[in-house]
């Protein structure tokens, strides 16, 4: 599978929050670099990791509406923005934005390195 098409399906998996898709598009040793956790972030690394990990950021933002811009690719790289929004029930709506830094190996997806900025 081409990286486009690779990404474009976990891009909608992702905001289906669909683990079993996601992990299916992610190489056996995958890692993903989240960007919320105690490192700054958190690194998961093969399946068993990467699910709980997924599991962890749906979560974690539970609440946000999703919006994915376009990513841009470099040959088995490429580097996705997003912005997540939060209705915020006591007071104002807030937004996160982030980058990702992926990596495609054999038609999958070895690397998600996520970085966010936050409004806190």
């Amino acid at each position: 599978m081409s990286p486009h098409r690779c990404l474009a399906r976990f891009a909608a998996a992702w905001a289906e929050r669909d683990v079993a898709g996601l992990l299916d598009l992610m190489t056996d040793d995958a890692v993903y670099a989240a960007s919320v956790g105690p490192e700054p972030g958190r690194t998961f690394r093969g399946h068993l990791e990467l699910a709980g990990g997924f599991r962890a950021m749906f979560e974690h933002d539970a609440d946000a509406v999703i919006e994915q811009d376009e990513p841009v690719f470099m040959g088995d790289w490429a580097v996705s923005t997003w912005t997540y929004r939060f209705v915020v029930a006591d007071g104002p709506q807030r937004c996160e934005r982030g980058i990702d830094l992926w990596r495609f190996r054999e038609g999958k997806i070895c690397l998600k390195d996520a970085y966010r900025k936050v409004d806190r």
